[in-house]
């Protein structure tokens, strides 16, 4: 009787192991292609600026993306995720403003966005900041003549972020997106 209970278990290890193995060939078979495909490849780099363009037709929609040159604040950076802004073209939507913080944002917080000294607020989504629609226009002008964009956010536990992007090549990749995402 004893040793039908130890050839029992050892069976059913066997096959424990072997099932948590397929399963995990499995996982790694659909998570590459799935990982491959949230990886963006720049359509174009323009020295700390990208343009990225994804979908064809009505789907197409175009931006270009910076990260910081410097994160300032009291926080653990372990317990932040990427950090960038983004200009985006759709469809009817053109010149629309965000930024990603890696955390979510304190509710009911502003953003500040400071271009060279000029100060615009963003209202936020979550991890997302968004620039007021009115603004926008006035926001891609001072960032195609600034150097300098500071980004400063509250996170959810109240803890102060800057976020400091250089706008070297924001112009030159927001003609590119213009050119690869026209009217």
């Amino acid at each position: 009787m004893i040793v039908t209970v130890v050839q029992l278990a050892k069976d059913t290890w066997r096959i424990s192991a072997l099932t948590i193995a397929i399963l995990m060939l499995m996982t790694a078979m659909f998570a590459v292609p799935a990982y491959a495909q949230s990886k963006s490849n720049p359509a174009s780099v323009h020295k700390d600026w990208e343009a990225h363009v994804h979908g064809k037709g009505s789907q197409k929609q175009c931006f270009i993306t910076s990260i910081p040159k410097q994160l300032k604040g009291e926080y653990d950076r372990n317990n932040r995720g990427m950090t960038r802004i983004y200009v985006t073209h759709r469809n009817s939507s053109r010149n629309e403003i965000s930024t990603y913080a890696g955390y979510r944002y304190r509710d009911q917080s502003e953003v500040i966005f400071n271009i060279d000294g000029k100060i615009h607020k963003l209202y936020i989504d979550g991890n997302y900041a968004w620039a007021y629609e009115n603004e926008a226009s006035k926001m891609i002008a001072g960032m195609r003549r600034g150097k300098k964009l500071t980004v400063t956010g509250i996170s959810s536990r109240g803890n102060k972020t800057i976020d400091i992007y250089s706008l070297s090549g924001f112009t030159a990749a927001y003609k590119a997106i213009n050119t690869l995402c026209p009217k």
